[in-house]
């Protein structure tokens, strides 16, 4: 069934996800309403960067979006909260999770950075998750504030205490992802560090990344390949390297005019050609030329990381959901 024409404030993609295949991403806080200021963001420096919770999208507004996708044909392999700063920071999120699970079997995903899982509202929200995704890039308390730079009043130890405190418990699986940079946490004993905290979280999976689109806000590089099997064998039998997400298939997620759903995708995540053409389902073909006109246009610009091409909205282009026609 085709999806009506609309334009969802929340909701983008699905997406071709590594992890998660195709992914309903829902967008639940402000841009850069984060409780990090990772170094190796793709959407760049954090401007509000704060460790306490607060409403900000509603329940009511974000589950409505999710039931028109749904009754339209709306499908993906996960519905994940997620998006344009950290999630859990929505003191909201419990609800939509309860309310989007009446909706839907699609199992529900939260992508969290698993800074604030040690308070107690918040670890109460993620519980009933199917899936939660968080992430642990650092193994002591200096990597910890070199990689991360997080939000005043954060501590180390809090955040690893609520990692293990909330995997306890969790009604789904725990997948960690270790995202490594060079030169900033990819020593062996920083790596070793980092695997004496994972065997007290014992989560089902541990996915090792590292930088693969363009940081925003730092010079910032991937690790070798070398650095990335040497991750794996510290970090123990259940680690794996993410690879390179494949080709996706499936129906077609948008009916938006195509260049308002590319600078969309764009202003969330920078994005190569090939990428484009899963995440849109169009063809390739088809992709290169919105590319080239939103180049042309200068909405959209073009930067290239570890050997790839990736585009991203251009810094002067106006944000895509203000846009009423490109």
């Amino acid at each position: 069934m085709d999806i009506p024409p609309r334009k969802y404030k929340h909701l983008y993609g699905p997406v071709p996800s590594r992890r998660l295949g195709r992914s309903l991403g829902v967008d639940i806080v402000p841009y850069k309403v984060c409780s990090y200021d990772c170094v190796y963001c793709q959407l760049g420096r954090t401007t509000n960067l704060t460790a306490q919770p607060r409403a900000l999208a509603s329940a009511e507004e974000v589950v409505e979006e999710i039931e028109h996708w749904l009754s339209n044909g709306g499908q993906a392999d996960y519905i994940t909260f997620a998006g344009s700063g950290e999630p859990t920071l929505n003191t909201e999120l419990g609800k939509m999770i309860r309310l989007t699970r009446r909706l839907t079997s699609v199992p529900i995903a939260v992508l969290t950075n698993g800074s604030l899982l040690a308070h107690p509202e918040v670890h109460e929200a993620v519980l009933s998750a199917d899936l939660i995704l968080p992430s642990l890039d650092a193994g002591r308390e200096e990597t910890f504030r070199s990689v991360n730079r997080p939000a005043e009043g954060m501590s180390f130890r809090d955040m690893a205490e609520g990692l293990v405190w909330t995997a306890q418990e969790a009604r789904g699986e725990i997948w960690l992802e270790v995202m490594l940079v060079r030169d900033y946490n990819d020593s062996e004993d920083e790596l070793r560090a980092i695997r004496e905290i994972v065997r007290r979280i014992v989560p089902e999976r541990v996915q090792i990344n590292t930088v693969d689109r363009p940081s925003a806000s730092e010079e910032v590089e991937a690790v070798t390949p070398e650095t990335l099997h040497i991750a794996r064998e510290i970090l123990g039998y259940n680690a794996e390297i993410i690879a390179e997400c494949g080709t996706q298939t499936g129906a077609a997620v948008t009916h938006l005019p195509s260049k308002v759903a590319v600078l969309d995708l764009l202003s969330r995540r920078p994005c190569t050609i090939e990428g484009i053409a899963q995440s849109m389902n169009l063809h390739i073909n088809e992709a290169s030329k919105v590319v080239r006109d939103l180049l042309l246009e200068r909405k959209i610009e073009s930067v290239r990381s570890g050997g790839k091409l990736f585009y991203r909205r251009a810094a002067t282009s106006q944000d895509p959901t203000e846009e009423q026609n490109v």
